[in-house]
């Protein structure tokens, strides 16, 4: 899932500089957003959280890195721009709030999850039945947070900091969490049908969205915003099928996925909180020649470019005293099989 967020953001600076690149619109429609999955994910774990003892744990892990990168990241903001609108107020409110970097309010959304978890632990623990009808209770509340969305956002209010703007996705991973081994022979059942659903719709998809006359007017933006929802369920369920039957398979290429899973525990979070500043990094070697560069190149570009250079940085910080407050683990000199704390 932290590969995920830093494809998006990889396209997002790949956008930035080829605005005028039709297929540059075209392919950002069609790229899911990892939040809604991590999203997913993270309700997932805390739902099958065993005690109290393992959520006060891993919101410590979560919170204290947290706080540290938005205070490097706000200090990087402030050397580049000055004091930051709000003064020292905005400054410290964009820091506990997750607003002093792009993707903070992940671990911002993550940490509201962490304190609901009592919540999230009783409704995993109701009926099927009932799970069921909460499905699609939030389902049809998605949609209204979608539209809601569209209509508030000429003054700028950050919903998607909140977490009650993922109702769907959140109550998901509840029903995920509980119902997973019958979740996970289902998915391993049906991989075909989803990759070939998703294929489907993503035509349909393509031709709405080609065909739509003024895609700005509140209609449309709404028609589609609904298409995107939709297309990020349909995609979310394909890759966590692709996912279960990979793992479920034998053979190398199962074995490889199963040591980078394990791998990935222990360096993802990290992966995830410094990527941002490295990608932007990447972004100012790569200036000079990255103009004529198609969106369809420069975004995978972008992307490895900026997974190598902060897995080079994570693996060095980790044999540091910095480890903990800069990726959540515990110095060590070999990188070793450790519990997954935190979602991605």
């Amino acid at each position: 899932m932290f590969l995920t967020v830093v494809w998006n953001h990889a396209e997002a600076f790949a956008r930035e500089r080829t605005a005028d690149d039709p297929l540059a619109q075209l392919l950002f429609s069609l790229l899911p957003e990892g939040r809604f999955l991590f999203v997913t994910i993270t309700a997932c774990l805390i739902a099958r959280s065993a005690s109290s003892s393992s959520t006060v744990k891993r919101l410590f892990v979560i919170a204290w890195p947290f706080l540290v990168w938005s205070a490097v990241y706000a200090g990087v903001e402030i050397a580049a721009n000055g004091s930051g609108p709000g003064g020292v107020g905005g400054i410290v409110v964009s820091i506990l709030t997750g607003s002093a970097a792009p993707h903070l309010y992940f671990v911002f959304v993550t940490i509201q999850l962490t304190l609901l978890a009592p919540l999230i632990q009783f409704l995993a623990r109701l009926g099927r039945r009932t799970q069921v009808v909460l499905v699609v209770v939030a389902a049809v509340g998605q949609f209204a947070v979608v539209g809601f969305g569209l209509v508030i956002a000429p003054i700028q209010f950050p919903l998607g900091r909140l977490c009650i703007a993922y109702p769907f996705w959140v109550i998901g991973g509840v029903a995920l969490a509980a119902n997973l081994e019958v979740a996970t022979t289902w998915f391993r059942a049906h991989v075909v049908h989803l990759t070939v659903g998703l294929g489907a719709f993503a035509a349909a998809y393509i031709g709405i969205a080609t065909s739509v006359d003024d895609p700005r007017s509140f209609g449309n933006d709404l028609l589609l915003s609904e298409l995107r929802f939709v297309w990020n369920v349909l995609f979310g369920l394909a890759a966590v099928a692709m996912c279960m039957q990979l793992v479920a398979s034998t053979g190398r290429w199962s074995s490889m996925a199963k040591r980078a899973g394990e791998r990935m525990q222990d360096l993802g979070y990290g992966l995830f909180l410094a990527h941002e500043l490295l990608l932007y990094g990447v972004a100012a070697v790569l200036a000079p020649v990255s103009g004529p560069v198609p969106f369809a190149v420069l975004t995978p570009v972008f992307f490895v470019g900026a997974v190598i250079a902060t897995l080079g940085f994570v693996l060095v910080v980790r044999r540091t005293p910095l480890s903990w407050s800069l990726t959540g683990r515990p110095m060590q000199r070999r990188v070793t099989r450790v519990p997954a704390l935190v979602s991605g």
